[in-house]
């Protein structure tokens, strides 16, 4: 009796664990990262050792979202326990692969376009600097650059990338871009704030871009040194002609000495100045022991000279 009291006992649970539902399947809530062409169940799903394949993952080195329809129906045809939890269920998949940028792309870029006649000083702009090329991880990183066409008036060109070699995953890109005629021209060390006077520790010389839009650039590294700076100026540019101002020598409303020459004779008095000026600047100042307004030329650090004349006796104590 015993006996077949245990058997029931067993039947029963037999029977409660073959009615109860296989346990349910989760989504993989991290990142998803594949290193072939194929997307598998166990990729998709926490909890599943199935090896499926059941999608066909991205391009190398890009990302897409599964969604929950797709979700779904993947794990019926399944056979998994799985319900969305919300209706913004879904898996993010990426496959790795290996990135060329420009640092890759512009030097096989220079050899084609060299052989099309651009000049060796030239500059390579691509337009967006955001342009790569993906490929899978075993591909070779080689680039062949095919079908160029350069237009040497505009310096305008486009061209076909065939990268990856022989490989399956091989890509095949179109570039457009320009290339510009530089020049060897003084640039800044470093960023020169507004009113800043510029030292000639500041500059380098460097190629750079002979941009149309960036006419009156300075050529002469001496003619920056001791210039002011009009607006702030950023590290690694040209500077224009716009763009600096002699320095001030003599601030507005600055107690100034004014001197006159006349022969051996040196004749100076005590002044203010009513304008700033910059070397050579010609400006009024106030004659503070005659009180008389003169013009001057700024001759350095808040001096003046005033030329001999009729105005001689105003420099004089009256």
């Amino acid at each position: 009796m015993k006996i077949f009291a245990y058997f029931l006992v067993f039947l029963a649970t037999a029977i409660v664990a073959a009615a109860a539902p296989a346990p349910a399947q989760s989504l993989r809530t991290d990142l998803v990262v594949v290193e072939g062409d194929l997307v598998k169940l166990s990729d998709l799903f926490e909890g599943v050792s199935n090896d499926r394949p059941v999608l066909r993952a991205p391009a190398p080195g890009r990302r897409v979202s599964v969604e929950i329809q797709q979700l779904m129906e993947i794990a019926r045809s399944n056979g998994l326990a799985w319900r969305p939890q919300t209706r913004f269920d879904r898996v993010l998949v990426e496959r790795m692969g290996k990135t060329l940028d420009q640092n890759d792309i512009v030097p096989a870029l220079r050899r084609a376009l060299l052989a099309e006649g651009m000049r060796a000083s030239d500059e390579i702009d691509l337009g967006s600097r955001n342009f790569t090329i993906s490929l899978p991880l075993e591909a070779p990183a080689d680039i062949d650059v095919r079908q160029v066409q350069l237009d040497r008036t505009t310096g305008r060109f486009t061209a076909t990338l065939h990268a990856g070699g022989n490989h399956p995953g091989a890509q095949r890109s179109t570039v457009q871009g320009r290339v510009f005629a530089t020049a060897r021209l003084p640039v800044l060390r470093r960023t020169v704030a507004a009113g800043e006077t510029i030292r000639a520790q500041d500059i380098e010389m460097a190629q750079v871009r002979e941009d149309a839009g960036k006419s009156g650039l300075i050529a002469n590294p001496d003619k920056l040194v001791g210039q002011t700076a009009r607006q702030r100026l950023r590290e690694r540019e040209p500077v224009r002609e716009i763009d600096v101002r002699p320095a001030t020598l003599v601030a507005r409303n600055a107690n100034v000495t004014i001197v006159l020459q006349f022969g051996n004779m040196s004749l100076s008095a005590q002044g203010r100045a009513i304008e700033e000026g910059a070397r050579g600047d010609t400006i009024r100042i106030l004659n503070t022991t005659s009180n008389r307004q003169l013009e001057g030329v700024v001759v350095g650090p808040d001096t003046v000279a005033v030329s001999f004349g009729p105005r001689v006796a105003a420099l004089l104590p009256q």
